[in-house]
């Protein structure tokens, strides 16, 4: 039952008369309503009953009159309507402590022309007229709670499509089976947590129900049906999805062995998530990826991506890695609690989403027999129920392969299953898995040849086709008929083409086609590698003249002959590729130094960020992963290309594929005999194997660096070449320097003489910078603080630090800023600390070495615990685990257990800050006693100590033997 307070002023007896029988009235209906008129004279006195009233009351009616808002306001003369005001500074003040919120207070009218009379405060609330019809019925049901009319419940969002990006290929033909593949995709999308499957889903955990989804993988080789599964789920849900980016990367090439852009999705994952950055905008390639994964998230968009594994490392012995490190981050990014779904289809599982929780890895095996034989029957292939049983079990139950064989029976040899044995054997080397499509494709490549010998329209079309590892425009292929090569395209009208695309497209069924793109000719990537590799085996002129052509058409697109970003070079991306496969090595390696990289400045490297773009680029002239070169290419060329190579590799982290380019250089320049070069390549393969953590192994090739550095020096002074010679003095100190830092890391504590003589060499041939810079100079600085001369170490910094400002922020610049952060932490200076961590992490990390960014990230982490901020140190240091445990950087990862270590000890130190004392997120297969008991995959405290030990052990990183034996004794370990 409501309790009601009527608030009101003694205007005239009439007024009186009135309040007292809606005061009545309201009794009468089983309202609890009160007012002065029914108790003349309280015992406690009028201001505390009427405190007490309106503090009771559920409602407070305040009829309102021009002398009740008057009294209210406190205009009225003095010694009229005390009790009004009284009432009235009780309503202001609870309005007051609410905020203005009114949940109470119902201004009432006797009379519509008093609705001028309310008080402004009150002015935008409901009030009710009792002179109206309805008046009283409406006030009456308000104070029940029984006013407007009851909510429906809530509906599903009305579909509005937002986002539509769909490049996928349409897949011709009924899917067969794939039935729990279906079910998985749907309960995915819709949210549905993922029970276990009876079937091994690889390493995402087994027996237990999983969290939501939010990336689910299909891994299956070639041909396996894995872009048809996508294609016919996404076409049955078309209405439901209202936000769809589904790209493609077989459109950029579907090689292994090739290092492939992922430059082309994020522009048109930009573009689509209506973005107004570029690819050029990001500062680094995390950055970017952990961008469009927020966008993705805030637009809870379907994100398909179709053939990652051309971004993976997918090579003998490999286990998956992403290869590009935006792909890496947004993959990252897109593990975590949100309502977007991320659906991937790839030859190899992604080895950075094994363990995930929210992660499902699905193996798709091949058809199922009885699924085949619905497929094979599905072209009109007839015969008994055994015969066909076996014509699939022979194909491998391999979908693209029954595809093919069902076509082909049906149009050649009379639907009959028992004709299939007159296809010959294959010939050539193919592997298990391919063989059977390949098989089919000769069959084909016979069948659409005349009986001189002269292939049809569609095998030529075919084979212009195989010179692409992607979709390819109309516009491009008329191209190649207007250059009228001989065997290929000379002699054939257009329409010819196009009634070609039609045939292969309905009657033979081997193309694709795509939304909305009649111009886009398409077809299965293994289908292109078959008739490619057939042109150029056995047509190789014909082979090179197409890729000729190809390589000035796309040369001269661009508009600029340098042009600006990242978009307006793709074309001369594609120019370096069919250049170098047309054998135009040299022309290619001068469009790609005097357009891409415009010479000494490095421009694709150091301005547009485009580590990725410049290996892809120098990955067109390799012919088998990063090991070799054609023999044809000049001697220096090939020197410069595998150390090039080796740069770019580096750069975004592979370090240990870096090596193997390396080594080519090293023995080209160990025959060229030029003891420079050789010199300052054995200097980057020491550094190179430092980062790795082969430390012996660093200082017997750095000592190598240097015998040749001093014998260059030694033969130069006779010849009297100064240009050389200081070029063989800096290789020198260089070489010096790096020593001195690899003895550093084992642990010598005698080895400022190394510097000091590393210095002297630099004041001889620079008297405006008399002292060590660049990374040797950072390396000095670190050996001064580890030995406790902390200014001197941050005075040295910053000299270097002034030294690079006018050179892009060279990556030395980045690693002394670093260290200065790290020398104010020391000093409880975390105000300055910060300023430089900022300063650091807005400039251009990317084209710096991948060795540099964990000392960054291991800094910004200990700031952040310095400042208690624990969860957002917790984050930065995952990071600096998944950078060097990914790139094999085997000292970082020495350190960042360690300050894992640190970190847990700060935690458990204080526990009112963040609870968890075992933050670490990393998931692998531990010994019992390294890992928490609670959850198997996540290393303890112990576990993180035990594994440095382990590491410092297996490098001989001794340099960090002391702080192993501190957080030791912190941890109550026995040293």
């Amino acid at each position: 039952m409501s309790k009601v307070f009527i608030s009101y002023s003694h205007d005239s007896e009439a007024h009186r008369e009135r309040v007292l029988a809606l005061s009545n009235r309201l009794r009468g209906d089983g309202i609890d309503c009160w007012i002065d008129q029914y108790e003349p004279a309280p015992p406690e006195g009028w201001p505390r009953k009427m405190d007490k009233g309106i503090r009771d009351a559920d409602f407070v009616l305040m009829v309102c009159t021009a002398i009740y808002l008057r009294r209210l306001q406190l205009e009225e003369e003095e010694g009229k309507g005390l009790g009004v005001a009284w009432e009235g500074s009780l309503i202001y003040n609870t309005l007051y402590r609410d905020r203005t919120l009114n949940f109470r207070f119902i201004p009432i009218l006797f009379n519509p022309d008093d609705k001028q009379h309310i008080p402004t405060i009150l002015f935008g609330n409901s009030h009710y007229d009792l002179s109206l019809p309805l008046g009283y019925e409406h006030l009456y049901r308000h104070l029940r709670g029984e006013l407007g009319t009851k909510m429906p419940e809530l509906g599903r969002p009305r579909f509005v499509r937002t986002i539509h990006s769909d490049d996928l290929p349409t897949v011709e033909g009924e899917l067969f089976g794939r039935r729990e593949e279906l079910e998985l995709l749907d309960r995915a999308f819709a949210g549905e947590p993922e029970t276990p499957s009876p079937q091994p889903l690889s390493l995402t955990g087994r027996g237990a129900k999983r969290d939501k989804p939010n990336i689910v993988q299909f891994i299956a080789s070639g041909g396996t049906g894995k872009t048809k599964l996508i294609r016919h789920w996404l076409d049955e849900n078309h209405d439901k999805i209202e936000a769809l980016i589904a790209w493609s990367f077989y459109s950029q090439g579907s090689s292994e062995d090739k290092q492939i852009s992922a430059t082309p999705f994020f522009m048109q994952a930009l573009k689509s998530l209506g973005s107004d950055k570029t690819v050029s905008d990001f500062n680094t390639e995390e950055e970017k990826g952990e961008y469009v994964a927020d966008l993705l998230r805030e637009r809870r968009c379907l994100l398909v991506l179709d053939g990652l594994e051309p971004l993976q490392q997918v090579g003998r012995g490999m286990r998956g890695e992403l290869k590009d490190r935006a792909i890496r981050k947004m993959l990252r990014c897109l593990v975590g609690d949100h309502s977007s779904l991320c659906i991937i289809t790839t030859r190899l599982e992604v080895h950075e989403l094994k363990g995930r929780k929210q992660v499902v890895s699905y193996p798709l095996d091949n058809l199922q027999p009885e699924d085949g034989v619905a497929l094979l029957r599905s072209f009109g292939v007839s015969g008994r129920e055994a015969d066909m049983l076996a014509a699939v079990e022979e194909y491998g139950r391999h979908a693209l392969a029954l595809h093919l064989l069902g076509n082909a029976l049906a149009t050649y040899l009379d639907g009959d299953v028992r004709k299939r044995d007159t296809l010959t054997e294959l010939i050539g080397d193919y592997d298990d898995v391919e063989r059977h499509a390949f098989k089919v494709m000769q069959a084909y490549q016979h069948w659409l040849t005349d009986e001189n010998g002269e292939p049809s329209t569609e095998l030529r079309l075919l084979y212009l086709l195989g010179l692409f590892d992607h979709p390819v425009e109309q516009e491009v292929l008329e191209v190649l008929w207007e250059a009228e090569i001989p065997g290929l395209t000379e002699g054939v009208p257009k329409k010819a083409w196009l009634v070609a695309r039609r045939d292969l497209l309905g009657k033979f069924r081997m193309m694709s086609e795509h939304e909305g793109r009649e111009d886009l000719f398409d077809c299965h990537p293994l289908i292109q590698e078959y008739f490619g590799r057939q042109l150029k085996e056995n047509e190789g002129e014909v082979w090179r003249q197409a890729h000729t052509v190809l390589y000035e058409y796309y040369k001269g697109l661009p508009k600029k002959y340098q042009p600006d970003t990242l978009e307006e070079m793709q074309p001369l991306f594609r120019a370096v590729a069919h250049g170098c496969k047309s054998g135009s090595y040299t022309e290619s390696w001068e469009l790609f130094v005097y357009r891409l990289q415009r010479e000494n400045v490095n421009y694709l490297l150091r301005k547009l960020v485009g580590a990725n773009e410049d290996l892809s680029c120098i990955g067109y002239f390799f012919q088998e992963g990063w090991g070799k070169l054609p023999k044809q290419l000049d001697k220096s060329l090939q020197a410069m290309l595998y150390s090039r190579a080796s740069i770019d590799l580096r750069i975004i982290g592979r370090l240990d594929e870096a090596r193997i380019p390396l080594e080519k250089s090293l023995h080209l320049f160990e025959q060229s005999l030029n003891p420079i070069d050789l010199s300052a390549n054995l200097n980057n393969f020491s550094e190179l194997n430092l980062a790795l953590g082969n430390i012996e192994y660093a200082g017997h090739l750095q000592q190598k660096g240097i015998e040749v550095a001093q014998d260059a020096i030694e033969a130069l002074i006779q010849s009297n070449d100064k240009k050389l010679l200081i070029k063989a003095k800096e290789q020198f100190w260089i070489g010096i320097s790096n020593y001195a830092d690899i003895c550093f890391q084992y642990g010598f504590s005698e080895i400022e003489g190394y510097f000091k003589q590393a210095e002297g060499v630099v004041a001889d041939l620079n008297d405006e910078i008399p002292f060590l810079h660049g990374f040797a100079g950072v390396k000095y600085c670190e050996y001064l603080l580890h030995m406790g001369r902390s200014e001197e170490a941050l005075n040295r910094a910053m000299a270097i630090i002034e030294v690079g400002r006018n050179d892009y922020e060279p990556p030395e610049t980045l690693y002394a800023m670093t260290l200065a952060s790290k020398i104010y932490l020391l000093k409880g200076d975390l105000v300055k600390a910060k300023i430089c961590i900022d300063v650091t992490g807005k400039t251009v990390l990317s084209y710096a070495p991948r060795e540099v960014i964990p000392v960054y990230l291991l800094i910004k982490s200990r700031w952040y615990a310095e400042s208690r901020e624990y969860q957002n140190s917790v984050n930065i240091i995952i990071e600096t685990y998944e950078i060097a445990e990914s790139s094999g950087m085997r000292l970082h990862l020495t350190d960042y257990h360690l300050e894992m270590a640190r970190l847990i000890l700060a935690i458990e130190a204080d526990p009112t800050q963040y609870p968890e004392a075992t933050p670490d997120r990393e998931q692998r297969t531990l010994p019992p006693e390294l890992a928490d008991p609670d959850e198997p995959g996540i290393l303890t405290l112990k576990g993180h100590i035990l594994e440095a030990e382990r590491l410092i052990n297996e490098t001989g990183y001794h340099r960090r033997d002391a702080e192993l034996a501190e957080l030791k004794q912190q941890a109550g370990m026995s040293c």
